[in-house]
């Protein structure tokens, strides 16, 4: 190929060639050229001569041979030219030779010269069928040289071949029958070989044709237009068949002679069936090309469904059923509104440039406005008039009444998806943008993104122009939250500011002043309002309409009462004849002499004559219809369930308004239908049909919004007023009546407690048929009721009502708002009761309850516990650690459930955390409180409901870690910073990208939002900080990079204006920057290390900067100097964030501890303990009561701080546990730390007993004396102490060596105490003196291990010289082995004990551990299997069983006998510093680099089986997740396990623990409560640890009688 293209495809001008590309689909062509078959579409040529197809034709081809794997395409072959052959049968050519045909049959019999191809291919290019004469469809072919001889030989051959081959019946199938005939004559063709004249290579191509064909029709199903086609094309090879048949027949009789005639014979029967080919090819082609157009269709709708249109907002939309009542839509009567709508028709029609893109139709509530938008809507798409110049391109019409016409944010989409059915180069323009994602985000966004975008593109590729298309948005003024004038206000900035030539917009809302003024300062708009067009034309109008509507008052005087009535309103008079219709003429005219008692002259209004009055006198009048003659009793209550349906915040149905507002408490045992007020709230909805209906759920709405405007204003309602405060008040006492009579323990009826809700079937019904609508709907809105009360006094009742509800009530209202699937609404609710009562004096207890029960009910929301509402009670109520009201007395009602004890940092287990599975580098929380965004090393940013703990997105992109995100101010974006140096900003509700800045050329490390959301700064490693334009993703300015002298780790937008910003670097500086001219206003200077977090508090006074030096520090920004020094934190302050009132700071560290600060005093509130790694990212929630930290343990966590009390330091270490001592009782623990103390915990409480205070530097090894008296610990910081473990008091302090001191022991008598020392000495001691007892020098390298002997004879020291040395005690001197040899050069002993009875030595070096005979030193066994070395070894009191520890974290148990380890105790995540058996052995305690004590129970752990023989790695195998022992409980009963959580497990059920079956959910406990996995039943640390005692847990289909009307006993343990 000249052009260095690939040879099989090639394309030019628009063309495909298929010329390699068929070869290779149709093997056949090798040995036989397919012939080339005329198409629809004509072939071309390529640049090399090659023939090609046109992309149309190519298409066909393409979706043929879809259809027909493997066959090459029946419509398209294509041949270059030197392969071409033409369609039609040469004739034998005139001049063949002098001898006659018989001589040459004769010749041939005998000589049968060989011919080779030259000799038959045709010197001229073979034409078409269509190119023959008008005499002959023959063409004639011109060999070079054609012997007589040789031609006769080559017909006899031929056609008696095919002749013989012929099979004499014939299927008629079309399919068959066409590859019967090809088959013979590819068949005939093989066995002549090149025995071929051009006449037969024309009958052979002729076959390879048909066999093409038959394969592809042979088991295809035609469409119907293709029948026909086959019908004849079925009929030419029946006829052929029989021809060629006859023919076969007549052969054997025939002469030599009469070959040549039998041979033109064959080729006319087969050119008739190549014509019938070609005309069935046609037909074929036709058909294909309509499912091509088809489907094109279908993927542009698929496509376009993508916008999620709201299809009951057009016009055309049929309403039927409750649709049809409420949304009632109608054209104007005809002969009205005929100057209106000539206007906008005239204007529609107006294509000039001159005429205004916008028409905004305007007026108040009933002046038709609707019914003149459904008309202009209805004229230019159905009944458009042969004159009209415009079609409708789109329309919306809105409506309050249904939820998917009264959003703003579906207007636009909904225009688009229409106007994209209309136009299709507008369609192609916007699939080509492909910004569909703009349909959840904002209406400027989608006007741009998918109107004016791709409307701007269509109209520049199409230069003929496009349209016009006119779009209608029909009564704007009914999308909720005022969204209909927002709309209006960006649809007219953006036509104002892009020209959007052939689109015209026709509006209509009611008239919003601000708006009025907006479209003044446009230049090209029209507006029209209804007010004003003249009185007299609006009362004809009116006229028609009620003559169309009540045609019997025509010309009558009632019809000039009802027209003078009506006032000018379209409402009006379509109430009144709602009011009318369902009464008989008669009824009709005796109401109206009621509406009108003077005849002579209708009943006016004595006020303003506006239109509004008009209206309010109508619904006056039909509410003193309503409710005339029945007494005042009957009267309000009909009145307060009107104001019922008007008030409540979704509609409701009649019972549940009656039950809601009529109280029946003094007949509680009436049950007929009959006497219930339903019928009341009935007779109701029939007096007020006129402006009020029942829809197909049977709720009751109001026909228009000005009903229920009049009804709640008092001076137009007047005695039918419904005071708004009052009536909420009166809802919110019955809310809470409802609830108080329907809520109970386990209101459903839930069987069994071990099943998850999704997977109890009957449970849906079980719910319907207890939690009644009206229970439902108290449940859910009780809350909006309250808030629109203001309280009355001091001892308002509401106080007392809501007192009692929250004592247990609130509990069993959890419930069942879990049953109802609205959990997430539980905690916001409850927080609006709680702000709600704070703003009364001397109330905050109650206030803090409810404060108290919002955590709670998010901390069962957001847990998998909510899957299972049984759990609400087994699992969260269990584990809720708070001792606090009103949980603490509702466990008093709870005696069953699983107790649960825990120890350490009880009260500050989170509300919900999040297990990521990667490292979290940072967190925002939206401004609301409603979303929580995380930024983790998986390159991932993920967003969480903080409501329900479900996730909500995760959003993808990023291709590097993500170190910091951040939201704007109302939450709609969030904005991440990524080690791939770009920053993204997301749309929080699609989850899609929306755009990327780049520019920084290292990590991006710290984004922030200004307070006004347009613009991002962010701070790079590369020194600089940026700042971005939002909307546009440009960069506005770079913060000056010079005075920058090193990464910049964190950046702050000021508060409110943004015209400053903060930022930390690792030059240790804190900077405020002026935006505006990019320079620094001042720099802060005083950290003596890297400045990792900064943050402005919202009065811009203050900022905060937390630093690698381990302290926060608060800045005054006026001055630049340091107002307070926040310690605390034991390691590097990562992040920092005020609250929002600015009174608090939080602050995240390496240390593992979240701190929340006084910022007026500087004093720690509270210490949030938990987290595993390091704390990477806080802040605030929106209200300030939470606090959300991320962690390089790979977890979010959100914490509570609303019952937050100043804490002191807490008992817990605050570094590494170093060493581990059992007392000879095994009650208590002591642990030697590298915070300089040692503790002693009480294993049965999990509580510190004593702190023991006084060294100054790491306690590396602890031991207790045999009475448990006392404790000796030894130090880094070269001394020996001695502890009174009574009063945690130093007896004595042991002085003498030069170095650090690794390992001390006492003798089991309690006499002397042994130390081993860096300076590498032992130093043997006087217990009771202190003095020195002897110095054993002999090491040449630190020891690092002492151990007595049994009998107290001998101690035992372990060297780094590599050498086990024993002593003799009372002379100092080596005892006969002297030196234990055996480990490798390479390694130095690190560890070693003693047996009890002396007779053994352990030690390690490397991985293995070694078991020596202590008598002879003589290596007895070496126990292998731990993968990385050991760090610390331990025998059993009865020496049966070692324990060794590995720097891996894993613990081992060894058999010293066989030397086969009994069991792998895994758990910790850091390496292991030191373990210990119990003395009855039972027990074993573990300390770790991760500051982690456990305590093992390995009585019942059954030995492993070892499998032996492997020589080298063994890869892991599959097998079920296994299911740990029921000892992580105090009681076996039930049995219980809980998956780990790794990646093995099923992550769904981890926290669950299981039965051990796997089946049954016994109870969920948070990850954070740290409960251990078995064989571990103990934790110390500094967060907490817990552990279960289900003995008297009532579980399963037991669970209900863990409730107790009556309180017993609290049911959470602490340690």
């Amino acid at each position: 190929m000249a052009d260095g293209r690939p040879e099989n495809i090639k394309q030019s001008k628009g063309t495909f060639s298929f010329g390699r590309l068929k070869r290779r689909l149709n093997p056949s062509s090798t040995s036989a050229p397919p012939s080339r078959i005329p198409s629809p579409h004509p072939p071309t040529h390529g640049n090399d001569g090659e023939e090609t197809v046109s992309v149309p034709q190519a298409i066909v081809s393409s979706v043929a041979s879809l259809i027909h794997p493997g066959v090459c395409p029946v419509f398209s072959t294509v041949h270059t030219p030197a392969q071409s052959v033409d369609h039609t049968i040469a004739q034998p050519s005139a001049q063949s030779g002098s001898r006659s045909p018989a001589q040459q049959v004769v010749e041939d019999d005998h000589t049968a010269p060989q011919q080779s191809t030259e000799d038959i291919q045709p010197k001229e290019p073979a034409r078409d069928l269509t190119e023959g004469t008008a005499t002959s469809s023959f063409t004639t072919a011109s060999p070079t040289r054609s012997p007589a001889k040789d031609a006769l030989g080559v017909t006899l051959r031929f056609a008696q071949t095919l002749l013989k081959r012929l099979p004499d019946i014939v299927d008629g199938n079309p399919a068959k029958m066409a590859l019967s005939l090809a088959k013979a004559i590819i068949e005939t063709k093989d066995a002549v070989k090149d025995n071929m004249d051009a006449i037969d290579r024309r009958l052979a191509s002729t076959g390879d044709q048909l066999m093409i064909v038959g394969n592809a029709l042979d088991g295809r199903s035609s469409p119907s237009e293709e029948q026909a086609a086959m019908k004849q094309f079925a009929t030419i090879l029946k006829d052929a068949f029989d021809k060629l048949i006859q023919l076969k027949r007549e052969s054997l009789a025939r002469k030599i002679a009469d070959h040549e005639n039998e041979k033109s014979e064959i080729a006319a029967i087969l050119e008739n069936v190549n014509q019938g080919r070609i005309n069935f090819e046609l037909v074929t082609s036709i058909g294909v090309s309509r499912v091509i157009r088809a489907i094109e269709k279908d993927l542009r709708s698929s496509t376009l469904d993508r916008l999620k249109p709201t299809l009951i907002a057009d016009h055309k939309y049929h309403l039927v059923g409750e649709h049809r009542v409420a949304l009632r839509r109608a054209v104007c009567t005809p002969g009205t509104r005929v100057y209106i709508l000539g206007s906008i028709i005239k204007w529609a029609n107006d294509t000039s440039l001159e005429s205004q893109g916008i028409y905004w139709l305007f007026g108040p509530a009933g002046s038709g406005k609707s019914t003149i938008a459904y008309t202009v809507a209805r004229r230019f798409e159905l009944t458009a008039d042969v004159d009209d110049t415009i079609v409708l391109g789109g329309n919306f019409l809105c409506s309050r009444h249904d939820p998917k016409t009264r959003l703003e944010s579906s207007i636009v989409p909904t225009l688009v998806y229409h106007l994209a059915f209309k136009c299709k180069a507008f369609a192609d323009a916007l699939c080509r943008f492909d910004r569909f994602e703009s349909v959840y985000r904002d209406v400027r966004t989608q006007l741009e993104d998918l109107l004016v975008k791709p409307w701007r593109d269509s109209c520049s590729t199409n230069s003929s122009g496009q349209g016009p298309y006119l779009v209608v948005i029909d009564a704007l003024d009914e999308i909720e939250h005022q969204g209909g004038s927002t709309f209006l206000r960006e649809l007219l900035s953006v036509i104002n500011q892009n020209s959007l030539p052939g689109l015209k917009f026709f509006v209509t809302s009611r008239p919003d002043p601000d708006l009025v003024m907006h479209i003044e300062s446009f230049e090209r708009k029209q507006t029209f309002r209804l007010q004003d067009v003249e009185k007299e034309e609006v009362q004809a109008d009116i006229e028609k309409y009620l003559e169309a509507r009540l045609p019997h008052f025509k010309g009558r005087s009632e019809m000039k009462h009802l027209l003078e009535f009506a006032g000018g309103l379209f409402i009006c008079a379509a109430t009144l004849v709602r009011h009318l219709t369902c009464l008989k003429p008669v009824e009709q005219k005796r109401l109206l002499l009621k509406l009108f008692p003077n005849t002579a002259a209708p009943q006016s209004p004595q006020v303003s004559p506006e239109a509004v009055l008009l209206l309010d006198t109508l619904y006056l009048q039909i509410l003193s219809d309503a409710f005339a003659n029945l007494g005042s009793d009957h009267r309000s209550t009909r009145l307060q369930i009107l104001h019922t349906f008007l008030c409540t915040s979704e509609p409701v149905s009649a019972s549940a308004a009656t039950t809601l507002v009529c109280d029946d408490s003094d007949d509680p045992d009436e049950i007929d239908p009959v006497f219930s007020f339903t019928e009341v709230a009935d007779d109701v909805l029939s007096r007020l049909h006129a402006v009020i209906y029942i829809d197909a759920q049977q709720r009751i709405l109001s026909y228009h919004k000005s009903f229920s405007d009049f009804m709640f204003d008092q001076h137009r309602s007047q005695e039918y007023w419904c005071n708004l405060e009052a009536h909420h008040r009166l809802l919110t006492e019955s809310c809470f009546r409802v609830m108080n009579g329907g809520l109970k323990f386990n209101v459903a009826n839930i069987r069994t407690s071990f099943m998850l809700d999704s997977d109890n079937h009957e449970l849906p019904s079980q719910v319907a048929n207890n939690i009644p609508p009206v229970l439902s709907y108290c449940s859910r809105n009780w809350s909006h009721h309250l808030s629109k009360n203001t309280a009355s006094t001091t001892s308002d009742p509401l106080l007392n009502t809501l007192a009692d509800f929250v004592q247990l009530r609130a509990l069993f209202w959890i419930e069942a708002m879990n049953l109802l699937d609205v959990q997430g609404m539980c905690d916001p609710m409850l927080w609006v009761a709680s702000d709600w009562i704070s703003k009364m004096p001397n109330h905050s207890a109650l206030a803090q309850q409810f404060a108290e029960a919002a955590s709670f009910a998010l901390y069962f929301s957001g847990s998998p516990a909510s899957s299972s509402t049984p759990h609400l009670y087994i699992s969260s109520l269990a584990t809720w650690t708070r001792k606090l009201e009103p949980c603490q007395t509702w466990r008093t009602h709870f005696p069953r459930i699983p107790r649960f004890v825990t120890s350490g940092a009880q009260e500050t287990l989170p509300l919900l955390r999040w297990d990521v599975g990667s490292p979290v580098y940072a967190v925002a929380c939206s401004r609301d409180g409603r979303w929580i965004a995380s930024g983790s090393g998986d390159h991932l940013v993920r967003v969480w409901n903080a409501s329900t703990g479900k996730m909500q997105s995760v959003l993808e992109g990023h291709t590097g870690l993500v170190w910091s995100v951040a939201f704007s101010g109302d939450g709609t974006l969030i904005a991440s910073g990524s080690a791939d140096k770009s920053v993204r900003v997301w749309d929080v509700l699609t989850g899609k990208v929306q755009s990327v800045l780049d520019g920084h050329t290292e990590d991006v490390n710290s984004v922030a939002f200004s307070g006004d959301g347009t613009r991002i700064a962010s701070g790079s490693d590369d020194r600089s900080v940026r700042v971005w334009n939002v909307s546009t993703g440009k960069v506005q300015s770079v913060l000056e990079r010079d005075t920058l002298l090193n990464r910049v780790f964190s950046v702050a937008f000021s508060s409110d204006d943004g015209t400053r910003i903060a930022s930390g670097s690792a030059d240790k500086f804190v900077r405020i920057w002026d935006v505006s001219t990019g320079k620094a206003q001042s720099v802060m200077e005083g950290h003596t290390k890297r400045v990792w977090s900064v943050a402005f508090s919202t009065d811009e006074a203050r900022i905060a900067s937390g630093s690698g030096n381990g302290s926060v520090w608060v800045w005054d920004v006026s001055t630049g100097k340091v107002e307070s020094e926040l310690e605390g934190h034991t390691d590097e302050v990562n992040a920092v964030a005020f609250s929002s009132d600015g009174t608090r700071i939080v602050s995240g560290s390496d240390d593992r501890s979240v701190r929340v600060w006084d910022v007026s005093t500087g004093q720690v509130q509270t210490v949030l303990e938990g987290h595993t790694s390091c704390v990477s990212s806080v802040a605030f929630s929106g209200n300030g009561t939470r606090v959300v930290s991320g962690s390089l343990d790979k977890s979010v966590r959100m914490w509570d701080l609303s019952m937050s009390k100043v804490q002191t330091v807490t008992e817990d270490h605050r570094g590494w546990v170093c060493s581990v001592a059992f007392s000879s009782d095994g009650t208590l623990i002591a642990l030697g730390s590298s915070d300089n103390s040692v503790r002693v915990w009480d294993i049965s409480t999990g509580k510190v007993q004593s702190v023991l205070e006084g060294h100054t530097d790491a306690v590396m090894s602890v031991a207790f004396s045999g009475d448990d008296t006392r404790i000796v610990s030894g130090s880094y910081d070269k001394s020996v102490r001695v502890w009174d473990v009574s009063t945690g008091k130093v007896q004595s302090v042991l002085e003498g060596h030069t170095d650090q001191v690794f390992s001390v022991a006492f003798s089991s008598n309690g006499i002397h105490i042994a130390s081993g020392s860096k300076d590498t000495s032992v130093r043997v001691w006087d217990a009771s003196t202190g003095k020195v007892h002897s110095v054993l020098k002999g090491h040449t390298n630190w020891t690092c291990s002492i151990a007595f002997s049994s009998n107290d004879t001998h101690i035992m020291s372990g060297s780094r010289d590599n050498s086990l040395r024993v002593w003799d005690v009372s002379t100092g001197k080596l005892h006969s082995v002297s030196v234990l040899g055996g480990h490798t050069p390479e390694s130095q002993i690190r560890v070693a004990a003693f047996s009890s009875d002396g007779t053994r030595i352990a030690s390690s070096s490397d991985n293995s551990v070694r078991v020596w005979d202590a008598s002879t030193g003589k290596v007895q066994n070496v126990l292998e299997g731990h993968t990385d070395t050991v760090t610390s070894v331990a025998f059993s009191s009865d020496d049966t069983r070692i324990v060794s520890g590995s720097y891996n974290g894993s613990i081992r148990v060894w058999d010293v006998t066989t030397g086969r380890v009994q069991s792998v105790l895994e758990g910790h995540t850091s390496p292991v510093d030191s373990v210990a058996f119990s003395s009855d052995g039972t027990r074993i305690a573990s300390v770790s680099f991760d500051s982690n004590v456990r305590v093992w129970d390995v009585s019942a752990v059954k030995p492993q089986t070892v499998l032996e023989g492997h020589t080298k790695r063994v890869s892991p195998v599959d097998g079920p997740t296994p299911r740990i022992g029921s000892s992580l409980v105090s009681e076996p009963l039930p049995a219980a396990s809980m998956p780990r959580n790794d990646s093995d497990s099923d992550q769904t059920r981890i926290g669950w623990l299981l039965s051990l079956d796997g089946i049954n959910n016994i109870m969920f406990v948070p990850p954070s409560a740290n409960l251990p996995d078995p064989p571990c039943i103990l934790e110390l640390s500094n967060s907490p640890s817990s552990f279960v005692r289900l003995a008297s847990a009532a579980l399963g289909d037991q669970w209900h009688k863990c409730y107790s009307e009556s309180p017993v006993s609290a049911c959470v343990e602490s340690g």
